[in-house]
């Protein structure tokens, strides 16, 4: 059987025990084919990964060859090299990562955003986050400007960085407000409102990437008082308003405050107008909209009564 003829039967296998078997009979054939490499690779245990990352090292030389030589930038979609060559990154990007290997991590990250120009893959969840661990508050800022794709986690990471590198509240408050439109229930996974599910099987289709970009801004986010009290004051508000709240407790505790900081008539009033735009029928995401300006006027109310 030729490697063509293996690489068919590859994108078929359903088992870890087809797919093991496949990748050693092509690198039976081709000792340094990068498939053959990949699928070997992501057939084993966790620890034996992390022992064999020169393995996912050495395909991705290989495979960034392959895509050097063609005579056009592949497209993604539609490339079977170009996905494997993703697919590596990718997995050598997180697992550096994973294993504290933060700068080895970000390099690479740099080489998947650069080759993954649409966002076919989580490229940019990974050079944010090893941009944050990093520290690289300016370079974020700079990159996000010539970044031509917009991502929930670069999102994140500009607030964050504006917060870091003392920027106005106000400007901080709209980036973060921004960051929760893109993706609204990403915050309250963050800071453990909603609790992440036990494991990848109670994840819900339609709930795997904000599950995975919460996943990758829970630390960060959660790291430092002056982060929590930044994301806090607009998650919750923003909560409350939209019933995505659930606990009486913190409920009970956010009405007090609101009345203390003379908001309360603010946010019932504008709970009301929430509540009667969803019996009319409108759209979630413009329900949303709504919901995130009321927050950013009535956070700015809070903030100004504060100093």
């Amino acid at each position: 059987m030729t490697i063509d003829q293996l690489l068919n039967k590859l994108d078929d296998a359903q088992t870890d025990e087809e797919i093991l078997e496949i990748g050693r009979q092509i690198l039976e054939i081709d000792p340094q084919s990068p498939y053959g490499k990949l699928a070997v690779w992501e057939t084993m245990e966790y620890d034996e990964c992390v022992e064999n990352l020169d393995m996912l090292s050495e395909a991705l030389d290989k495979i960034r060859a392959v895509i050097d030589a063609k005579d056009t930038p592949p497209i993604i979609e539609d490339d079977r090299d170009a996905q494997v060559y993703c697919t590596i990154m990718m997995n050598l990007g997180y697992s550096l990562l994973a294993e504290g290997k933060t700068e080895e991590s970000l390099e690479v990250a740099r080489e998947f955003v650069n080759f993954d120009d649409e966002g076919y893959f989580p490229s940019r969840t990974l050079m944010y986050r090893c941009m944050i661990d990093l520290a690289m508050y300016n370079d974020i800022l700079s990159s996000l400007e010539a970044d031509p794709l917009e991502s929930v986690v670069g999102e994140y990471a500009r607030a964050l960085s504006l917060l870091e590198t003392g920027a106005e509240a106000g400007e901080v408050r709209d980036a973060l407000n921004y960051a929760i439109s893109l993706c609204p229930d990403v915050p309250f996974f963050i800071l453990n409102i909603w609790e992440m599910p036990d494991s990848e099987d109670d994840i819900d289709e339609d709930m795997e990437d904000t599950i995975s970009y919460a996943t990758y801004l829970a630390e960060p986010w959660c790291a430092t008082d002056e982060r929590l009290a930044a994301l806090s004051a607009p998650t919750f508000l923003f909560g409350f308003l939209t019933n995505r709240l659930e606990d009486e407790k913190d409920i009970k505790l956010l009405k007090e405050g609101y009345e203390a900081a003379e908001v309360l008539t603010d946010v019932e009033e504008a709970k009301v107008r929430i509540e009667e735009m969803e019996e009319e029928g409108r759209d979630p995401e413009e329900v949303d909209a709504f919901a995130l300006g009321e927050t950013a006027t009535i956070v700015e109310k809070l903030l100004d009564r504060a100093e």
